[in-house]
């Protein structure tokens, strides 16, 4: 989480020129300070007459530090971020300009300004930083969505992801909270954040991802937790009043809770008959007749199947024609004759008789035609009528890993018992026979409809349910209806490209949101239904409370074990109890395995994870959701997870000492611009290090030399991005397994706290070859130790004296530092440790 920012670095950001945030009267909004504490009344946002949020997001100012610790001061960055039930956002790449150092409470830290690019690469001269907007008016949204959208600001964090714009490498995440854009009775609010960049480095192989304090806040452990900058960020919340002609028309403008619903047929409905006109209805001046009216169009024009009959009717009746070129000679001179003939007005009477003969004809075949159809589809448009009186309608909104429950109260209408089966054709939606999960969805919906033990009985042969009922019975048949089908599509990794057009294919809905019926019958023993009920299924995305982003070798299979919570500190965990407790988890990709074990009371919970992965560079996407409830009901987190599958590279070196190997870089398809870039520029350098041209089809050798600081396991990336269109042509994870060097000569220090004179050092190293040669050396704790020179030549046999200057330290304590002296190929050579102890 991040911190506020001074009084004067406010006054600062202020003056720098960003767009200002005003409310709808043209008014700065009500500032809130992100260091008090926020308390928010969910009551008095529901009941706020500005229902209508307009959210903004602001990003002004981005301090960026290297893997060295050290400050970069010039670059690009771009992010990422999901906010609610949006799509995911990709922002455009952001130039750093401009320091002003007045703005961070850290003063290491100089923030730079965020500027947009224009079509060639330069800096525009519009305003500085990248406003975001949402508009989350409740006239679009679903049946209920308002109330939610206040519960997600009040409850849950926004995780942005930073990434450098030029090596496309992910830089860190920051996180927060959306609680400071409730508005708690204002017109409008806002906040500016200074929020900490964070990245996690995995040196071993870890298999377990922990959890923070806070619920949903979920990090992994066992790895390095590096700080790689600051983000200056405003957030605000715009309260607007809904507009009264969208509230008419909208279609789901009125909240809809309803959990039961009552069947036609058990009802006080009756059916109206088939007229055009029913008798009377009521209206606010009593009874007045109410009509149907219904607009006549020709049958042809409605009915495929109509239009095809009477055209091959014509086709029959008229005779096929000689396309000789005598008959068409003969032809050609009767038109003339008839043409002549009518300008005279000569008109022959017989032809005019034997034509209206002709169209007589043709239309009695019509008529004929058309009454054949209709003693054909007069069954079924019967039927169709009829089955309108016994058909119920239902809508529900149902996301991802929710379950939406109902309860369809279905009468018996015949004078004898009936065995009824209920039938319908789709995987997501089941009927709840468990007596204990129909329970726990009446107490979750705070439903009083009575329960019935043992209600359905259900044959081998027959995946359906069966229901016994009585004459003139009435019962509540619970459905459940609950989808893991998820989008699971990926998008190129990198910045937007603000000026290109935009994708139609991307502008349209995804299949998985598009609206589906399904038709549910309840039939009696004879197969004719008594009654059906049409579920009308308008799916909407679901919310994301966390994303993780692994990488891994690629043809092998990631498993790891993510560590919950408390179990007690969740929403919706049951307050007390005794025994195991288990979370239960389920993922929207059937081929990826996951599962939790049952834990004593008091114990972390940890939920296992396998994916198989493809060749790279494939990235998988998919989401997990927890629940703490044996039945699905509602998922206390829901995980996004991308899994970059990268060609690995496995490289045994000595720490301090460089080891070289060598890639591939196949052309595509066109010829690029392309450069290489380092995670890690210090331990891992390129060669060429500069953009190339990376020629279609063409092999290109890529030169790498690594040398790690430090012993263990750690993961490099390689990035090879097109500079031009900045587009990732190619990944490589390359995987280190340091050892450590074999200590030649070890040193033991007391320097003083503080530093002064007994800071300074001198160490000897002799030659051990008979001729002249050059040695380099270095150490592995740059931040304590420095050196007179780095690079000395020594004649054979010789002894040289090496300067060590210590940073001066302000704590006691003690440090192992490790001296490095490598050859002309950087080979080690020696290696002393000096332990030095501050006092």
């Amino acid at each position: 989480m991040g911190h506020g920012l001074s009084r004067a670095a406010y006054a600062k950001l202020y003056s720098a020129g960003f767009p200002p945030v005003l409310d709808r009267h043209g008014e700065h909004p009500e500032v809130i300070d992100p260091q008090t504490s926020v308390v928010v009344n969910l009551h008095k946002e529901e009941q706020d007459p500005l229902q209508c949020n307009e959210i903004v997001f602001q990003f002004l100012a981005f301090s960026r530090i290297d893997n060295a610790g050290k400050a970069v001061t010039s670059g690009t960055v771009f992010f990422t971020l999901q906010f609610y039930r949006c799509p995911q956002l990709t922002t455009e790449r952001l130039m750093l300009s401009k320091p002003h150092n007045d703005f961070s409470s850290d003063p290491l830290l100089m923030p730079y300004i965020l500027q947009r690019l224009d079509k060639n690469g330069s800096v525009d001269s519009g305003s500085p930083g990248l406003e975001v907007r949402y508009y989350m008016d409740p006239a679009f949204m679903k049946p209920g969505e308002n109330s939610m959208f206040l519960h997600h600001l009040s409850k849950q964090v926004l995780h942005i992801d930073v990434w450098d714009g030029d090596s496309l490498l992910r830089i860190g995440e920051c996180a927060v909270e959306l609680k400071y854009l409730c508005r708690c009775g204002h017109e409008a609010v806002q906040t500016t954040f200074e929020l900490d960049v964070i990245n996690m480095e995995y040196h071993d192989d870890v298999s377990i991802v922990d959890s923070g304090i806070q619920p949903g806040n979920v990090q992994p452990i066992g790895v390095t937790t590096i700080n790689r900058g600051k983000l200056h960020f405003r957030m605000a919340n715009i309260g607007h009043l809904v507009d009264p002609k969208l509230a008419i028309t909208a279609p789901f403008t009125l909240p809809s809770k309803q959990k039961v619903i009552v069947s036609q047929t058990a009802g006080n409905s009756t059916y109206p008959g088939g007229a055009l006109s029913t008798p009377f209805s009521t209206s606010a001046g009593g009874l007045v007749q109410k009509k149907n009216i219904a607009r006549a169009h020709h049958l042809a024009d409605h009915n495929r199947e109509v239009a095809a009959l009477l055209f091959s009717n014509k086709e029959q009746t008229i005779p096929e024609k000689d396309t000789s070129a005598a008959e068409t000679e003969k032809n050609r001179k009767l038109a003339r004759i008839q043409a002549v003939r009518q300008k005279e007005g000569m008109d022959n009477k017989f032809n005019t008789l034997l034509s209206t003969k002709t169209v007589q004809g043709e239309r009695q075949r019509d008529l004929k035609t058309l009454e054949i159809y209709r003693l054909q589809t007069k069954k079924d448009g019967i039927m169709s009528m009829l089955s309108q009186t016994i058909t119920t309608e239902h809508i529900i909104h149902p996301s991802f890993a929710t379950s939406e429950f109902f309860e369809f109260v279905l009468k018996n209408p015949f004078n004898i018992q009936h065995t009824v089966t209920i039938e319908w054709e789709d995987n997501d939606l089941k009927v709840v026979t468990d007596t204990r999960e129909w329970r726990h969805f009446k107490q979750l919906n705070q439903l009083q409809t009575p329960i019935e033990e043992g209600m359905f009985n259900k044959k081998a042969e027959s995946h359906y349910p069966e229901i016994f009922m009585r004459p003139k019975e009435t019962v509540n048949i619970p459905f459940k209806y609950l989808t893991f089908t998820a989008d699971q599509s990926v998008e190129p990794q990198g910045p937007v490209d603000t000026f290109k057009k935009p994708d139609k294919e991307k502008e349209k809905n995804s299949e998985i949101y598009q609206e589906k019926i399904i038709k549910i019958f309840f039939k009696n023993e004879d197969g004719k239904p008594i009654a059906v009920l049409l579920l009308k299924v308008q799916p909407q995305p679901h919310i994301i409370d966390q994303t993780f982003r692994f990488h891994h070798p690629e043809q092998s299979f990631l498993k790891k074990s993510m560590r919950m919570p408390i179990f007690q500190s969740l929403p919706g965990a049951p307050v007390g109890g005794t025994g195991l407790t288990q979370a239960h988890v389920r993922c929207s990709d059937p081929n990826v395995i996951c599962d939790s074990k049952a834990k004593q009371q008091g114990e972390p919970i940890d939920v296992n994870l396998k994916v198989a992965l493809g060749p790279s560079p494939q990235i998988k996407r998919f989401f997990m959701a927890v629940f703490l409830d044996p039945f699905f009901s509602r998922p206390v987190q829901i995980w996004q997870f991308y899994v970059h599958a990268l060609q690995r590279v496995d490289v045994n070196c000595t720490e301090g000492q460089t080891s070289r190997f060598s890639l591939l870089l196949r052309g595509t398809q066109a010829s690029r611009l392309v450069r290489c870039f380092s995670s890690h520029p210090l331990e891992m350098q390129l060669h060429p290090s500069n953009q190339f041209m990376l020629a279609a089809g063409a092999v290109h050798e890529l030169n790498v030399a690594v040398r790690p600081m430090k012993e263990g396991n750690k993961f490099f990336y390689l990035n090879v991005v097109d500079v031009e269109y900045h587009q990732l042509i190619r990944t490589w994870l390359v995987c280190v397994s340091c050892r450590a060097p074999v200590i030649s000569r070890a040193f033991e220090l007391i320097l003083p706290i503080g530093g002064g004179k007994g800071s300074s050092k001198r160490i000897t190293y002799t030659n051990p070859y008979p001729h002249k040669k050059m040695f380099s050396v270095l150490t592995n704790r740059d931040d304590l130790l420095q050196f007179k020179e780095t690079k000395f030549d020594i004649e054979g046999g010789a002894t040289y004296t090496i300067g060590l200057r210590f940073t001066p330290v302000l704590k006691m304590g003690s440090a192992e530092i490790l001296v490095f002296i490598n050859d002309e190929d950087d080979k080690n050579e020696e290696t002393f440790q000096i332990t030095a102890t501050y006092q």
